[in-house]
Formats: structure tokens, C-alpha cells, sequence
């Protein structure tokens, strides 16, 4: 049996140990014996669940019920309108659905996992089983039942008494608070702030109380004190004083001392000699919850307000709004009930088109119609050309009539902006009667009043002639001010509307010439509109997807998705997600960039959702192939530079190194070959971090040898640097990997690098389909010759002189010898790498050198013998003793320059 291994009966009784350790960490089996324990652990399954995940389901039955071990969990019932209630938050130790048991198995409520967690299973059907094993179980379990009950009378009676107490609280409201009355609505809004502050003061028990009410013209906030029979109006501006914060936040503020808010003004305090000891101030807003005044009550009679009080506050706020808006309907239906009623009209039949032509015809029989005039006119004004214009019908056609803007009664209108009342035409100066001289029509009044704009600009004059049984009057004056106001209104309808048209039409363009997918969804997640790319991300035509629920579309796999768009939903608040996975119903998955932005109208209104979709699936497959093999900013910088992205390559200086492990073949054979793919692939995943925190890029794996290249695909002017770097790294991974070998008893394992430095072609080589980043050049050739030197040498570290010029002195180096590779006509000087620049040469190392000139000089008898002096410290010595040796017995020529032939290709 193999050190440190167990049996399968060892194993299985510490896992049955573990499981006993878990059963009496839960309360419900804290004091049961071990032998219980181990008489009830068949009978309770542990499980695993992940976050999110509802074990348990509302109004569903089940056949079991749970112990948290760890994690936790969230308890809540869902309402009519599917809203959440949250109930209670499970800790470790909780028991859960337990009482489903005495109830046939229904469940009350959900419980949803909230983080990964671990319980216990136990199927009601075995209860009995487990009482039986260990009765210490069932009064546990009883217990566990009633202090559950006991909870839940209690948390009944809280609800229960705050029932009461609301109850008793709206039965006084609604006994202080009747405002809906017509007697009340007719005493006027100085009344009506009367009842409201006396009203406020007894339901919410207040020594007194202020309304008021929001003038949205100036920004200040009003209201009406009583002084004798007389009423004094007061005004504050919006974000000065308590009332103020509140009128501009929108929020309620219960303060306890107000004196220790700086929001608070003492300036009435210190004038009058009252003491404001506590305020509670909150909004009124209207139904479309705008805020149309405040309401503050002041000084508690007994203590400070507290949240019953605010829950009451609220209540009675929202009653003051109503009340509020019934006044303001009430005397605005009072007062303009019948002119109204004509401009409802009016701007029904105005309404029924937005095209201009069709528009204008039916204004002029509308101002005939109401002022019972003979004929009206409605001119529209041309700044540019300072002309008036209409239409006016032909027959059956409609022809165009222009005259100068600054001519006739028209023309004053439109140069003054005031309203005419001309009972005599033809006594007024300013009256053309050439046209009644070619019809033969006779003018004999006139009315005539501007069309101006939202902001205050005229833009066209009507004009009603001959009112039928006499002149127009005063009311009329008002009546066609009135006219012209909706008037105004139509005709920049009708101008939007065909500026609207042309611009979808615009929008519509630009929106199909984007790469992007983009969606628009109204409040309840149905398409509106979709854009070609849309269509094509969703593998459906734009038409297609509109009408059609997006979640429909996306299918369920896309949890992230739709929590996004759930968030921006209900916080209306823009949101960008990068690189979220979108899982297609047809099985294709696609990375996307979402912009998700709140589609708000003119009006601050919400309209629904725009989602903009950025299909980066291809640059993320190829950010992914490229990252196997470079550093992220290689990675980042290569994907911003499309050129470098297609095929093809470009030349440039780079250093090339190659790693090899030595002797791995009879390494491999003592490892099964899964043991040899897991060294593998911890050696190569080390060496390739080594590589990546140095910028180099990883070429290729050659069976158990590795080819980084530094410089490519853009060159820096410390690549020879960093692959010497990265090479002194390499060793220093692998002695840690030697050390955990040693302690596993098992032989160490080394390695030889070769690194050059000189030009290369880089770039990708392949197909369209299929490429690879790869750099070719004779440094490539010469590096990996280098590496299986390193072997002859007895040496760990060996490059080109090339490389030992680049690097300069950054590391201490020494020369090796002079090697012709074969198939090569010129030699290549190698040189070792013995550490950083502050590493020093040992004593063998230095008789290396000395003997190595010696030995260029061809002095072999003397090199000798300081190759045999440091023969013992450095295996370089000793091929060089060897080597003279052969030489003293074998003399060169004259002409041998110290150049060693290397067979090996």
C-alpha cells in the first residue's frame, strides 16, 4: 500500500464522521447521541444549491423539509400583482418547510437560495422513522414547531394591533377629512387651507400645522394665514426652509430637534416666542406624483413623531392631493364650463388631421361656425418672404393666396400682436376694400386676433368677417383669443407631425445603416421597432420581431440579460454591460455589448427601453486564440490595429528563444501517460506566465519544448532584455517545481534555452479560416541550435552574440566558444548567462575564461591546466580539458581560428 493512502472503509467512516459533525451543528439535532446520529443519517440526504434557486415554491405541495448547514436563504410570498414580500432571512442551523408536515405538505411561502449553500433533506414519510430511531428527535422537532407557532401569534398580534391602530387613525381621517363636499369645495382655496390645517393638527395630534401650495409660475411656495377676518399670504422659495428641502426633494421629513437642523429658519421662532420643538413635513402630490404643495405639522403633543405617525402622514397627504385637485377641477368646470366646451370641440375636430392643407379649411369653418360669421380666414406667416398666406378653395381645388405681412387689418395684427374689433370696416384706414370692389362682397365688421406659439411667437392671424344678427362682442374677443390659442397649437402639430415624418424617415435611414443591433421596447418588454442588424443577431426580420414579447425572444437562458433590463427598468437609469453571453433559442451563443438606456419622451415621461446591441463574438474569438499565446496588452493593442489581423506579415529585429526539457523521453517513460500530460501541462502553464509578465509571445509547444519570441509583433527596444529575463525566470520556476519533485521523491529535471536575437518575418500564416501567429527567420534556427548546445556544454543558458550586444550590461555573461553550425558559412560566437549584472563568477568559472584565451591563442598546454583547475566546479571546463587534450595530441593547422564544428542540424 502506497504512503499516506486509506481504505475504502476509512474513507467511508470519515465521511460518515464528517456528516455526524454536520447533524450536531443544527439545533434540531444538538442533543442526540452519537449512536442516534448514526441510527437517523441514513435517512437524510445532503444537497447542493446554488444562488437563486427556489427549493421551495408558494402554494405548491412538497414531500420534504430542509436544514440549512451553510449558506443562506430568503423566505417570501408573492402577491396578486406577483410582487415580492419578504418574510424572513435563513442563517445556518434553520430548519425549513418544516411545518408543511401538518399541513399535507402545502407550502405558505417560497424560499429562494440567496448564496450557494448546503442542506439536509428529510422526506416527511420518514419522520415517523426517525422518532422511533431516536425519540429525542420528536421533542426536538416539536419544539422547533412551537417556538415557529409562537413566532408567528406573535408577529399576528403585531400586525393585528398596527391594523387597529391604522384603522382607528383613517376612521378619524375620515371623519376630520371630508373635502370632496360641494359646501367645501365653494369656500375657496383660503377655506379649504383652513380645513386642512385645523384637520391636520387633530388627526395627527399637532400643536399646529401649515399647507402649502406650489406656484409653479415663480417657484415659491404660498399660503393663506387667517389675521382677524382677513387672510395674509405668505411665500417662501422652493429649497429655503424645511417645507422648502421637501418641495424640491419630493421627500418626508420627520425631525425630532429641529434646531439641530440647519434647514430649519428660527427667524418666526425668535419674532414670536413659540418653540418649535419637533416637525413632521412631507409632499402632496398629484396623481402623475408631481409635488403640488407641502404639508408640515409642528410639535406633538405627546413626544415625537413616529413612524405610525409618518404611515398616517402619508395617508392623509394623498387626501389633501385629492382634495386639492377636486378644488382647483371645481372652479376651473365652474368658471369656463361652456367655453370648454367649445374648445373641446374645436380640439376634437383639430385633432381628426395633421395635414396642413386639410388643417387649415377646417379652422376657418370652425371660427365661421362658433363666431356665426359669414366668412373667416386663417393667414399663415412667412418671416422670410414677410408674407401673409392661405389656402383658400377654387372649385374643387385649393389655391394659394399671399399679401404682404405688414398690409391691411391682417398685416397690423401680425406686425402688433394685438386683437382687432373693427365694428365698421370700411371707417378704418387700415381696411382694403379692393377685394369687396372685384367680388362685389361688402365688409361691414371685422374681428381679427394673432396665433402665437408656445414661445410667444406669432405665427399666423385669424380672422372672422360679418358676424351673422350683428357686430362681435367682448365675449367674442376672448372666444377667438381662445380659438386661436388651440388654433396655434394644431398648426405646430401639424408642422411637428411633417418635421416628425421626414425625421422617422431620416431616423429610419441612419438606424438600418448601423452595424449595431438596435431594440426599442415599451414599458411591458414588447418590441416596438428593430433595425436590420437586430434582425440578424436574432436570426428573425425586423418586422418580424416587432409586436413580440423580447423575453420570448431571448428564451430563458439569459438570466443576466433580463436582471440588466429589469434593473434599468424599475431604477430608469442607463446601463452599459460588456461582454454578456446571449444565448439564441436556436442554440447559437453570441458576446454582446448592451447599452441599455430609459427611452424618457419631451415630458420626462418613461416610453420603455432602447437596447443597443455590439455583436463582439468574432473579436472575442479572436481575442481568446490570440491570448493563448501573448500577453492581454499585446492582445488589446493588436485587435485595435486591423492590419495586423488579416494575413500576412512584416519584417523587424526580434529575439528568439527556445526551451527544452532534457532527457524527457526517459523522464516520460517512468509516468503513465496521464501523469505525463498533467506535468505537462503545470511546466508549460508556469513557463507561459513567465513568458506573458515579460511580453513576450508564446510561438508554439514542440512536443516538451517551447518557442517564445520577443519584439513581435511591435518592437521594443529592450526585447533582447526581456527574453534574457525571462530565461533567468524559467530557471528559477523550475528549481521551485525540482523542490516539490525532491520532496516526492522523485529526480529532478532540467532544461536548456536558446535564445537570438537578429530580423524575423512576423505575422499570420494560413487561411482565412485557420491562422496562426508565427515569426520565421534564421534567428528562429540559430536559437533552437543554441538550446541543444546546452546539453554539449553541461549549461543552462545559452545565446548569440547578437543577443549579448543587446542586452548590454543588464546580466553577467561569459564566452562559451565559437560555433559553425552545420549548413552555415559563417560562425556564431555563443556566450552563457550566468545570472543578473551583480552576479560574480566563481573560482572554476574564472579559470574558464582565462583558459578560454589561452586556448584561442592556441597555448593548449596552459589552457589545460586551468581547464583541469576548475574542472571540478564547471562542466564547461571539462569539455575544453578534453578538447585540448585531443588538440595537444592532434596540433591544428596554421590558419585554425579557435572555430568549432557543430554536426547536428
Amino acid at each position: 500500500m502506497n504512503a499516506g493512502s486509506i481504505t475504502p472503509e476509512e474513507l467511508n467512516e470519515a465521511i460518515q464522521d464528517q456528516r455526524l459533525d454536520r447533524l450536531v451543528c443544527c439545533p434540531i439535532f444538538s442533543n442526540l447521541t452519537k449512536e442516534h446520529l448514526r441510527e437517523i443519517a441514513p435517512w437524510i440526504k445532503e444537497i447542493d444549491s446554488e444562488a437563486g434557486q427556489e427549493i421551495i415554491n408558494q402554494d405548491v405541495y412538497g414531500d420534504c423539509f430542509y436544514v440549512l448547514i451553510s449558506g443562506r436563504a430568503s423566505v417570501f410570498r408573492r402577491g396578486d400583482f406577483n410582487e415580492e414580500v419578504v418574510l424572513a432571512q435563513l442563517e445556518p442551523g434553520e430548519c425549513i418547510g418544516e411545518m408543511g408536515h401538518f399541513a399535507d405538505g402545502r407550502r405558505t411561502a417560497s424560499v429562494r437560495i440567496t448564496e450557494p449553500s448546503h442542506l439536509l433533506e428529510i422526506k416527511y414519510e420518514n419522520l415517523n422513522a426517525l422518532f422511533e430511531a431516536a425519540p429525542v428527535l420528536s421533542k426536538n422537532f416539536l419544539d422547533l414547531v412551537t417556538a415557529r407557532l409562537r413566532r408567528t401569534n406573535l408577529r399576528f398580534q403585531e400586525v393585528a394591533e398596527k391594523s387597529s391602530l391604522t384603522e382607528r387613525s383613517l376612521s378619524s381621517l375620515s371623519k376630520f377629512l371630508d373635502m370632496s363636499e360641494i359646501s367645501t369645495l365653494s369656500e375657496g382655496i383660503e377655506g379649504l387651507i383652513s380645513r386642512v390645517v385645523i384637520t391636520a393638527s387633530k388627526v395627527m395630534e399637532a400643536d399646529r400645522a401649515t399647507l402649502f401650495l406650489l406656484d409653479n409660475y415663480t417657484g415659491e411656495l404660498w399660503s393663506k394665514v387667517a389675521e382677524g377676518v382677513e387672510h395674509r399670504e405668505i411665500r417662501l422659495p422652493v429649497g429655503q426652509g424645511i417645507a422648502g428641502w421637501v418641495a424640491l426633494h419630493g421627500e418626508l421629513l420627520n425631525i425630532d430637534d429641529v434646531y439641530t437642523d440647519h434647514r430649519f429658519d428660527q427667524t418666526f421662532d425668535i419674532n414670536t416666542g413659540y418653540r418649535t420643538k419637533n416637525i413632521l413635513c412631507g409632499p402632496v402630490k398629484n396623481l402623475h406624483g408631481q409635488v403640488i404643495g407641502v404639508i408640515q405639522v409642528i410639535n406633538k403633543l405627546t413626544g415625537d413623531f413616529d413612524e405610525r405617525d409618518e404611515t398616517l402622514f402619508r395617508a392623509f397627504s394623498y387626501q389633501t392631493a385629492i382634495a386639492l385637485e377636486n378644488f382647483r377641477l371645481y372652479r376651473r368646470l365652474l368658471g369656463n364650463h361652456e367655453q370648454m366646451a367649445i374648445l373641446l370641440d374645436v380640439t376634437n375636430s383639430l385633432s381628426q388631421t395633421l395635414d396642413l392643407d386639410s388643417l387649415i379649411i377646417k379652422i376657418v369653418n370652425k371660427i365661421s361656425e362658433i363666431l356665426e360669421a359669414e366668412r373667416s380666414t386663417l393667414f399663415l406667416l412667412d418671416r422670410e418672404k414677410a408674407q401673409l398666406w392661405s389656402k383658400v378653395a377654387l372649385g374643387s381645388e385649393l389655391a394659394e393666396i399671399r399679401i404682404p405681412s405688414s398690409v391691411g387689418i391682417a398685416g397690423h395684427v401680425a406686425q402688433t400682436g394685438q386683437v382687432l374689433n373693427i365694428q365698421d370696416a370700411y371707417q378704418d384706414p387700415r381696411f382694403n376694400p379692393e377685394v369687396d370692389r372685384e367680388t362685389g362682397y361688402i365688409t361691414r365688421n371685422v374681428l381679427s386676433s394673432p396665433v402665437v406659439n408656445r414661445e410667444g411667437e406669432i405665427i399666423g392671424v385669424t380672422q372672422a368677417i360679418n358676424r351673422k344678427g350683428g357686430t362681435f362682442e367682448k365675449g367674442d374677443e376672448e372666444l377667438l383669443r381662445a380659438l386661436s390659442s388651440q388654433i396655434a397649437v394644431a398648426l405646430e402639430n401639424a408642422k411637428l407631425y411633417k418635421a416628425a415624418i421626414g425625421m422617422k424617415n431620416y431616423l429610419a435611414s441612419v438606424q438600418e445603416s448601423i452595424t449595431n443591433g438596435i431594440l426599442t421596447l415599451d414599458d411591458e418588454y414588447i418590441i416596438v421597432t428593430a433595425n436590420k442588424a437586430a434582425g440578424k443577431l436574432f436570426q428573425m426580420e425586423p418586422a418580424d420581431l416587432e409586436k413580440k414579447d423580447f423575453r420570448q425572444i431571448i428564451g430563458d437562458r439569459n438570466e443576466r440579460l433580463m436582471s440588466l433590463l429589469s434593473l434599468v427598468h424599475s431604477q430608469r437609469s442607463a446601463r452599459i454591460d460588456y461582454d454578456l453571453d446571449l444565448a439564441l433559442p436556436s442554440g447559437e451563443k453570441h458576446s454582446v455589448n448592451v447599452n441599455f438606456v430609459p427611452l424618457i419622451d419631451p415630458n420626462q415621461e418613461h416610453q420603455g427601453l432602447v437596447l443597443v446591441f455590439d455583436d463582439i463574438t468574432r473579436e472575442k474569438r479572436i481575442k481568446g486564440a490570440m491570448s493563448r499565446y501573448m500577453s492581454k496588452d499585446i492582445v488589446d493593442r493588436l485587435l485595435e490595429d486591423p492590419e495586423q489581423q488579416g494575413l500576412g506579415g512584416i519584417q523587424s529585429q526580434a529575439t528568439t528563444m527556445f526551451a527544452d526539457i532534457r532527457g524527457f523521453t526517459g523522464i516520460a517513460e517512468g509516468m503513465t501517460a496521464g501523469q505525463t500530460v498533467e506535468f505537462l501541462n503545470e511546466y508549460f502553464g508556469l513557463m507561459a506566465e513567465v513568458i506573458f509578465e515579460n511580453h513576450g509571445v508564446l510561438d508554439k509547444y514542440i512536443g516538451d519544448a517551447i518557442m517564445a519570441v520577443f519584439g513581435v509583433p511591435y518592437p521594443q527596444e529592450d526585447d533582447a532584455v526581456r527574453a534574457v529575463r525571462t530565461a533567468l525566470q524559467m530557471r528559477s520556476v523550475l528549481a521551485a517545481i525540482n523542490a516539490r519533485r525532491s520532496s516526492a521523491e522523485l529526480d529532478p529535471i532540467r532544461i536548456g534555452i536558446g535564445v537570438c536575437t537578429g530580423d524575423v518575418v512576423s505575422g499570420n500564416i494560413g487561411s482565412e479560416k485557420r491562422m496562426d501567429y508565427t515569426v520565421i527567420g534564421d534567428v528562429v534556427n540559430t536559437a533552437s541550435r543554441l538550446e541543444g548546445l546546452t546539453t554539449k556544454y553541461g549549461t543552462d543558458i545559452l545565446i548569440s552574440e547578437s543577443t549579448r550586444e543587446a542586452i548590454g550590461k543588464h546580466f553577467t555573461v561569459r564566452p562559451v566558444d565559437l560555433v559553425l553550425f552545420k549548413g552555415k558559412k559563417k560562425p556564431v560566437h555563443v556566450f552563457e548567462v550566468l545570472g543578473q549584472q551583480d552576479t560574480r563568477l566563481s573560482a572554476a568559472e574564472e579559470c574558464f575564461c582565462r583558459g578560454l584565451e589561452l586556448y584561442r591563442q592556441k597555448d593548449f598546454d596552459e589552457a589545460a591546466r586551468l581547464f583541469a583547475e576548475g574542472w571540478q566546479g564547471d562542466l564547461l571546463c571539462r569539455v575544453f580539458l578534453d578538447r585540448c587534450r585531443f588538440l595537444q595530441q592532434n596540433p591544428p593547422s596554421n590558419d585554425w581560428n579557435g572555430v568549432w564544428v557543430s554536426e547536428t542540424k
